[in-house]
């Protein structure tokens, strides 16, 4: 309970901040009366609490799941909260196609070739974002057996439980996030807030897990893939990138990083 009110209150200061530094502007310029655009601010308030600024505050919760009582479509339930208030949003501001809204128009197949490109530099940078954050890590300290007080080399039983999954649940797991997430943090925040800020968001929301490592090479991968969005003016790539990141780290990294940490 102190966890939601606190991400609520950050909700609402990171929303006055936005305010205060005037990039609240597209609340007036989409929504065509008041009453909308205070619905559409609450709208906004209201996933920021639930899919960034929770996770922030009460990092580790993701990673202390029981798998042995999860059910599999609740893994969605962000997924599921983002694509309710894109499409809520959608209806609320003026009329404008559906493709338009979510940046999908003028897609090409070049498009979706240059975001081969894009997962496979995704990769680098997460790497080297990961490694630099797990070198200052061991400098401060943390032993990199995960011994003693050191959370950050801990692998959660969730993402073990996420390797074990078979082919087709992987599949839907890349399929649902590469769509969704990119609707939403690369389409709609990144287009209104900022292609920096909006990675940071990003990076934020990934707090659940309570892995510092994984916080930056999410962050350093949402630099790269918000750039092909700025490169292409279309999320088509984006959402390409995405899923061959996914792809790789569900497929290939994880199930080898957690045989071996067995």
């Amino acid at each position: 309970m102190f966890s939601a009110g606190l991400a609520a209150i950050l909700a609402a200061l990171f929303l006055a901040v936005l305010a205060g530094a005037g990039r609240l502007r597209f609340l007036a310029e989409e929504m065509p009366s008041p009453a909308r655009r205070l619905a559409a601010l609450l709208l906004l308030w209201a996933v920021l609490l639930a899919c960034v600024f929770y996770p922030v505050v009460s990092p580790g919760e993701a990673a202390t799941v029981d798998p042995e009582t999860l059910w599999f479509p609740t893994i969605f339930t962000g997924q599921l909260i983002l694509g309710v208030f894109l499409f809520a949003w959608w209806r609320l501001a003026w009329p404008q196609p559906l493709g338009r809204f979510l940046r999908l128009e003028h897609a090409t197949a070049d498009d979706l070739r240059f975001g081969l490109t894009v997962g496979a530099l995704s990769w680098v940078v997460a790497i080297t974002a990961s490694g630099l954050v797990t070198a200052a890590l061991l400098a401060l300290g943390y032993p990199a057996d995960g011994a003693g007080d050191a959370p950050p080399f801990q692998v959660p039983e969730l993402l073990i439980w996420l390797t074990d999954l078979p082919v087709w649940r992987k599949l839907i797991v890349v399929a649902i996030a590469m769509t969704v997430e990119e609707g939403f943090y690369r389409a709609f925040l990144q287009t209104r807030i900022g292609w920096v800020l909006s990675s940071i968001v990003f990076a934020l929301s990934h707090g659940g897990y309570g892995l510092p490592t994984l916080s930056a090479s999410v962050f350093a991968v949402s630099l790269v893939i918000g750039w092909a969005l700025r490169r292409r003016g279309n999320i088509a790539p984006c959402i390409v990138a995405h899923g061959v990141f996914d792809a790789v780290q569900l497929f290939i990294v994880m199930p080898i990083a957690v045989e071996y940490l067995r």
